[in-house]
């Protein structure tokens, strides 16, 4: 991940995190269609990274980048149906990136800004784990969107901090 593509993920995180809290039962509506939105955005960011200057490709982030298009694809075309499949799906990206970015956090020695990858990673594995255990988006959607907006604005802010600590031309990769 570039220093621009973590200060462009840290303002949409914080949009639709502010959303959330401003308009919640409308979020319910629009929610799978923000976060098709969203995974689109993040899997181009990362699908692009994915092949460094060299021209060495980072097979699990450009599959990550891949399936994170499809998922949104499905959003698109079905949103409703894909919304109680969305809330599995969005614990276990959580959980996953999460556990990525604390492994990444332990092995960059040398970048200033681990300890908010660190973070972050944690914050992600934890909302995975509510997320997972809340209600079904039928009996509690409202519950989804308060966390969602909660996830988001954390990220939105951790994502805004790290990318202001990168100098240019540093990148985030190491799968």
């Amino acid at each position: 991940m570039t220093r621009g593509g973590l200060l462009a993920r840290g303002i949409f995180a914080l949009i639709i995190g502010v959303l959330c809290f401003t308009i919640p039962i409308a979020m319910e509506a629009l929610f799978a269609y923000i976060i098709g939105i969203f995974l689109i955005a993040i899997s181009i960011i990362t699908g692009a990274v994915s092949i460094s200057d060299t021209g060495k490709v980072h097979w699990g982030v450009l599959i990550l980048s891949i399936l994170g298009l499809i998922v949104a694809l499905l959003l698109f075309m079905t949103p409703f149906v894909m919304f109680v499949a969305l809330t599995i799906l969005v614990a276990a990206w959580a959980i996953i990136t999460g556990i990525a970015e604390l492994a990444l956090a332990f092995s960059l020695d040398e970048l200033p800004f681990r300890i908010m990858l660190g973070i972050g990673g944690f914050f992600s594995v934890l909302f995975g784990i509510l997320i997972g255990f809340a209600p079904l988006p039928m009996d509690g959607s409202l519950i989804l969107i308060m966390l969602i907006g909660i996830y988001f604005l954390i990220m939105g802010i951790l994502s805004l901090i790290t990318g202001l600590l990168m100098r240019k031309g540093e990148v985030i990769v190491s799968i």
